[in-house]
């Protein structure tokens, strides 16, 4: 099934060359003016931003032509000519909470381009508008349904609707982290000249599908999140066609009814994961992943280590090549979704296949929800140091600088002479408010232990939050 698959795929990536279209239809939804923004995203903002829904031509992840679809989000700015960032979503808990329906995870994509970006957000294959179900982590068609948007909106350029300056960034949380970095191994191997990536920031994501997350899924620890493993097992079915002939190959009887439930969109993935964690506890009082398979399948899994599903999940990992865009992975040791040790693999990995700029941070103790913040807020300041425009991204971050940064105690604030400053307030990565006061360019954080924290500078008319680092 797999080498149909490709041979499909290349037919009608041959056949979409010639006549090299990939824009299908762009629909406006919406303007949002940065005051709306402000009141509706965490990321504080200076231009409004106009919202279109877009379908696009790719192939589905049978290898047949299908029409998937995504969101563009413009800039309402004074120049046409917008650095693009591909945002690449979480997991998605059914096939309508997707960013072309302003459901999923707006206030990132919203937020990014209400900063100047020119946001591209696909919903992926088997999502919105796109046929079947969804290949969840599917290396491959995870990087298609961006890439191809990609090649929508250069060819949306084209027309005269918006301008790009060219540079290209890559992001994405989660599931998406894996799908930002599934997109960045693809541009930079078969892309390179078309479309170079700028800068790449991918967070807290499963990137070693074969390693780190098969350890998780046959572990014996309690893990809450159990829905991901059918989600996954019936996304690879979707690709590869071979991994099962019935799901009890896989999975114990108990399970069955349900996962059929979510596969034909009876009930979502957040339902299908409750009723997998009241089965599991019925059966052996845990909510232990092991325990959800066959005992066949868990010895073919442990003594046969080059069997045909994990030759699948070696496919899907990202991270076995050296990126040379500059790159971040930003990640949490107390990751309660995606186990940290994903984020300290691709670092070993990508450093010894040559990675150029590259660095990842951990920031500490905080579960899955808790480590966006810091990991957004770090990605946009990363991205910051390569843009080169005029837009309201550079005149708002290239004036303020915070020093000494990392800091032993107090910082200096420099760039604020025109802001108006009306307050500085210092929060935890948690969001706690730690400290509050009025204007000044000076601030004395030697009462607290060594960290992250963000400092929240505002003025009369706008926002902005800087990562600060306390090292004694």
């Amino acid at each position: 099934m797999k080498k149909i698959y490709s041979l499909s795929v290349l037919i009608f990536c041959f056949c979409l060359g010639l006549n090299s279209q990939h824009l299908h239809t762009v629909e406006f939804i919406e303007s949002l003016t940065a005051s709306e923004l402000n009141n509706q995203t965490s990321i504080q903002v200076e231009n409004g931003i106009d919202l279109y829904k877009v379908t696009y031509f790719t192939a589905g992840s049978d290898g047949m032509p299908d029409t998937a679809s995504g969101l563009f989000v413009v800039p309402d700015l004074d120049t046409d000519e917008h650095p693009v960032l591909i945002y690449h979503h979480g997991t998605s808990a059914s096939k309508t909470l997707v960013p072309s329906a302003l459901e999923l995870e707006f206030n990132l994509y919203a937020g990014l381009g209400g900063i100047g970006y020119a946001v591209l957000a696909p919903d992926y294959l088997g999502m919105g508008e796109s046929r079947g179900f969804h290949p969840y982590v599917h290396r491959a068609t995870q990087a298609s349904a961006s890439i191809d948007l990609l090649h929508a909106f250069a060819e949306w350029v084209d027309t005269g609707h918006t301008g790009w300056n060219q540079q290209l960034f890559l992001t994405g949380y989660s599931q998406g982290g894996h799908a930002s970095m599934s997109t960045h191994w693809e541009l930079e191997t078969h892309y390179s000249q078309q479309y170079p990536v700028t800068a790449a920031a991918h967070l807290s994501g499963p990137y070693s599908i074969s390693g780190v997350m098969f350890d998780h899924m046959m572990s014996e620890v309690d893990y809450l999140y159990l829905s991901y493993i059918p989600n996954a097992v019936l996304g690879f079915q979707e690709v590869y066609g071979d991994l099962y002939e019935d799901l009890e190959d896989i999975f114990k009887p108990q399970f069955i009814d349900n996962i059929n439930l979510f596969y034909n969109g009876e009930i979502d993935l957040v339902d299908l994961n409750i009723r997998m964690i009241f089965t599991l506890y019925n059966l052996c009082n845990c909510a232990h992943p092991r325990q959800l398979f066959n005992p066949e399948f868990v010895d073919k899994m442990e003594n046969e280590p080059n069997n045909l599903f994990m030759e699948h999940l070696r496919d899907n990992d990202t991270y076995a090549w050296g990126p040379q865009a500059p790159t971040r992975i930003y990640y949490c040791t107390g990751d309660d979704q995606v186990p940290y040790l994903n984020s300290v693999v691709a670092d070993s990995a990508m450093r010894a296949n040559g990675a150029v700029d590259f660095d990842s941070e951990d920031f500490g103790n905080l579960n899955h929800g808790g480590c966006a913040t810091p990991a957004v807020t770090s990605t946009i300041d990363f991205f910051a140091e390569f843009l080169e425009t005029s837009s309201s991204i550079e005149k708002s971050l290239d004036r303020l600088e915070i020093y000494p940064n990392p800091s032993r105690g107090a910082i200096d604030i420099q760039g604020i002479e025109n802001l108006r400053l009306v307050s500085l307030s210092l929060y935890d990565l948690r969001g706690r408010l730690l400290l509050q006061m009025g204007p000044s360019t000076t601030m004395d954080l030697s009462e607290f232990a060594d960290g992250i924290y963000l400092l929240k500078i505002e003025g009369e008319n706008e926002v902005h939050t800087r990562k600060i680092v306390l090292q004694k």
